[in-house]
């Protein structure tokens, strides 16, 4: 069965980690992402530590599998006419240049639907489309910052400490891919080609909802509180006869099978105790009670006897236990990444890489994400050679091709995007005879077999 979003084409114009997050979902999903880099250093990730032996960087491969690579000069106006010639035959453009820099270098969205009515235009930003701080620029800790998560993160009576993972960055990739399946769903359905918008900043604004509530309820702001949960107790880590077990408490059944299971039953009934408003009230006393009792085994231990009655903990892992896991290898999550000689993260689908003559030759035809081969390939450098070969004239009909024809499985969108981070409105409507063909056709090569007979 074809991924979802097979025959979707994606143009892909950002760098480091957010953008690159997005297309690696929509590459998972099934899309042909063509990755745009500058020749010679491509992608900043590229060189982002820590880097193997043959110098590939985490970074990157962490979030560019299933992509392919081509190196452009954007500075230089034959690299921008070829990108514009890239973009007639795609169905998604994605840049996260700062603001205004599309514009500048004649690649708005105004230029590029004049060629292509059909395109997905997104534009992911630090900051947002709009406001004050619309073009400046911003990186996940920065934001993180700005948007209060640091406040509320790390240890109590500290200042705050930055998520130890790319929270805004990923989160935002996240978004982004979401808000581009809707908007190519969206096409699907009414005719009409839309525009996505997203920001670090409006992704940081919702991981932060629950808070911005909380502060106005109670008039307080919410600070650092380590591995505890202010809303419910006992909820954290302590340490065991050999290292350290966290545990979830939600309720009060929760709490009374703990109980049972340190051998401590009298603590569920103690008034202090009995419900979770008194042990939030009450969180210092009872983690004194609850850290003597912890201190009597080991985490396996403890595991075995609270995984029995259904009480949530874990020990806490470091990066090494993780790839160790029964469960990941259960799952199978990670993949072969021979550039290391180790695994890499989920649904690794590893990239094609072309030369230009390569690149003519495959634009007239669809290319699914490469499962045979399992290499990322560095970008070939074009440095000098950005001209463009327009091919036949059946080439240049062909971008009728890279739409999305019929989607195979069914999509149910729910809601307006704007508050979860994404703006959406609808553009150009597409042509007519192309939505005719699209919803016409639902098997892409049965459909080009009977238009060559």
């Amino acid at each position: 069965m074809s991924p979802p979003l097979a025959g979707i084409r994606v143009l892909d114009l950002t760098a480091n980690i957010a953008g690159p997050s997005a297309t690696m979902i929509l590459a998972s999903l099934g899309a042909d992402v063509i990755k745009v880099e500058r020749p010679g250093l491509g992608d900043e990730a590229r060189h982002m530590g820590p880097l193997s032996p043959d110098n590939w960087s985490a970074y990157f491969l962490a979030i560019n599998r299933g992509k392919r690579s081509i190196a452009i000069d954007l500075s230089q106006p034959d690299g921008v006419a070829l990108v514009l010639r890239l973009a007639t035959q795609v169905d998604v453009f994605i840049e996260n240049f700062r603001g205004g820099k599309a514009d500048e270098m004649g690649l708005s969205e105004t230029v590029l639907r004049k060629t292509n009515p059909n395109l997905i235009y997104v534009s992911l930003s630090a900051f947002g489309p709009r406001g004050p701080d619309r073009d400046k620029p911003g990186y996940d800790a920065l934001v993180q910052a700005r948007t209060g998560i640091q406040s509320i993160t790390g240890e109590p009576g500290t200042t705050g400490a930055r998520a130890g993972v790319s929270v805004l960055d990923m989160g935002s990739g996240m978004w982004m891919a979401l808000g581009i399946v809707t908007a190519l769903f969206d096409r699907l359905r009414t005719g009409q080609a839309g525009r996505v918008d997203g920001s670090l900043y409006q992704t940081g604004i919702m991981w932060m909802a629950y808070h911005l509530i909380a502060r106005q309820i109670t008039g307080v702001d919410p600070t650092p509180q380590g591995t505890r949960h202010g809303a419910f107790a006992p909820y954290g880590d302590f340490a065991t006869a050999d290292s350290r077990l966290l545990i979830g408490i939600s309720n009060d059944r929760l709490f009374a099978r703990l109980c049972e299971s340190i051998g401590r039953p009298e603590l569920a009934t103690e008034a202090r105790f009995s419900t979770n408003p008194q042990r939030v009230s009450n969180r210092a006393l009872l983690d004194a009670e609850l850290a003597q009792s912890f201190r009597t085994a080991t985490t396996t231990q403890w595991l075995e006897r609270l995984d029995r009655v259904g009480v949530p903990a874990s020990r806490i892992q470091s990066a090494g236990e993780v790839l160790g896991d029964p469960q990941l290898a259960a799952l199978g999550q990670l993949q072969p990444l021979p550039e290391i000689g180790g695994v890499g993260p989920p649904g690794n689908i590893p990239p094609k890489c072309f030369t230009r003559q390569a690149f003519r030759r495959a634009k007239s035809q669809t290319f699914p994400p490469a499962e045979s081969s399992k290499y990322f390939l560095k970008p070939t450098n074009f440095a000098n050679r950005t001209q463009y070969d327009g091919g036949d004239s059946d080439n240049r009909r062909r971008p009728r091709d890279f739409h999305c024809g019929r989607l195979r499985r069914p999509w149910t969108v729910v809601g307006n995007l704007r508050p979860l981070g994404l703006s959406w409105r609808p553009q150009a409507p597409l042509a007519r005879a192309h939505l005719r063909r699209r919803t016409q056709r639902v098997d892409p090569g049965a459909a080009r077999s009977a238009r060559e007979t």
